[in-house]
């Protein structure tokens, strides 16, 4: 148990940081409803959280790499928990705008984290798995978040649920601390993998921090897990806006998407593991993942379906089932190209990768937010939906032309 005590640390920050985040998506038709807000305006506010998420991710990384992961992690916490806090005094579009922002500088220290601690503390073989465990804070987060804020917005108000997760960031701090007394900062230290080398014993490990495969993988991880964010922000919005569901009916249901996040983590996560055991049994090295990022970008193509749906008797049951495996297959993404892409690099880099990657994520979501919300605007939802469902094949591309796995331009690592 001790071995995965570091991620399920991780785990709590990811969860913490995810239902900061996930407040505002759920309970968008009332906060827009109440501030005359429009859904283009809404894009703006998560494009200008995108923004600040994106810039600071690498930011975050590199002062973990090179300060330690323990006071990071706390001052991040910190930071944004006072600005999900702020949001409870929202009064218009440009209070949105700037509380959004703050927290988008905040959480960029999350993902960094997650996979700086797996990668020192696991053995390669248990290191997918253990990323999907830290990281499964996330979508678990965004699972319950649905469960907790909707009564409690229906019976305070929806400011009351921004008070309530200021609270819980603060209260992670003290755990926080409390670990580290206890001894869990000084057990993330560097593990050796079984060969005996370090996680940066691949490819690109002597290419310094920049390279080919670092942006393979930040194009894989930003293009091919774009749907996350449009379930998440989008989702709510669809769901009232066409299936006309009020808000205490979203609450039931907006925790299925996540959960669906919540088992992609997980079980892409245990499968990558089985698969790398296999091969590296067989002695063909670390296998490419190509063939279930191509299964994953077809996969996510199912979500062009929903609209066709809505004229349907079951158009709320499918639309679900339908945005569940979406977010499945692109938990899977996530948890595939950020494994495969700390093989390439340094183990001293790895916080710098995942804030890179997720720092393309965040471009790439950041810029569709504002375009799916002018088209939502328009009612051209078919038409959202089909370039939601482009971008994983995008990044599925860029990262075969980029990464040194995709042609065979070298080894298999």
């Amino acid at each position: 148990m001790a071995l995965w005590t570091p991620c399920v640390a991780m785990m709590l920050l990811s969860l913490i940081s995810l239902v900061d985040r996930s407040i505002l998506g759920i309970l968008s038709p009332s906060i827009l409803r109440e501030l005359h807000l429009t859904a283009a305006q809404y894009g703006v506010a998560l494009l200008v959280f995108s923004i600040c998420y994106m810039g600071s991710n690498p930011i975050w990384g590199h002062w973990m790499d090179r300060l330690g992961l323990f006071w990071a992690a706390g001052v991040a916490v910190a930071i944004w928990s006072l600005a999900s806090g702020a949001h409870a005094l929202l009064a218009g579009f440009l209070s949105l705008c700037m509380a959004r922002g703050v927290l988008g500088f905040g959480e960029g220290a999350t993902f960094p984290a997650g996979l700086k601690t797996v990668t020192e503390t696991l053995p390669m073989e248990r290191r997918s798995f253990g990323l999907g465990l830290a990281y499964s804070g996330g979508s678990l987060g965004a699972l319950l978040t649905p469960l907790v804020v909707t009564p409690l917005a229906l019976r305070f108000g929806w400011r009351s649920s921004f008070v309530l997760s200021a609270v819980v960031g603060f209260a992670w701090i003290a755990v926080w601390i409390v670990l580290r007394r206890a001894g869990l900062y000084r057990a993330v230290a560097p593990v050796a993998d079984l060969a005996g080398n370090g996680a940066g014993s691949g490819a690109g490990s002597g290419a310094g921090k920049w390279n080919r495969d670092l942006f393979a993988t930040a194009a894989a991880y930003g293009l091919g897990a774009a749907p996350l964010a449009f379930g998440l922000n989008m989702g709510p919005l669809y769901l009232a806006r066409v299936l006309h569901l009020p808000q205490a009916e979203l609450g039931h249901l907006l925790w299925l998407p996540p959960a669906g996040w919540e088992a992609g983590y997980l079980f892409w996560g245990w499968l990558a593991d089985r698969r790398r055991a296999r091969a590296e049994a067989a002695g063909a090295g670390t296998p490419s993942p190509l063939g279930l990022f191509a299964l994953f970008a077809v996969g996510t193509a199912s979500v062009c379906l929903i609209p066709p749906c809505a004229r349907l008797a079951l158009a709320v049951p499918l639309t679900m089932g339908l945005l569940v495996v979406t977010m499945f297959l692109s938990g899977g993404f996530v948890v595939i190209s950020l494994a495969h892409g700390a093989t390439t690099q340094a183990k001293e880099n790895t916080g710098f990768l995942a804030g890179f990657s997720i720092s393309g994520w965040s471009l790439a979501t950041g810029l569709l937010m504002p375009v799916v919300g002018a088209m939502f605007d328009r009612n051209l939802y078919a038409e959202s939906f089909w370039v939601v469902a482009a971008l994983p094949f995008a990044g599925v591309g860029v990262w075969w032309w980029l990464s040194s796995a995709g042609r065979g331009r070298a080894a298999r690592v």
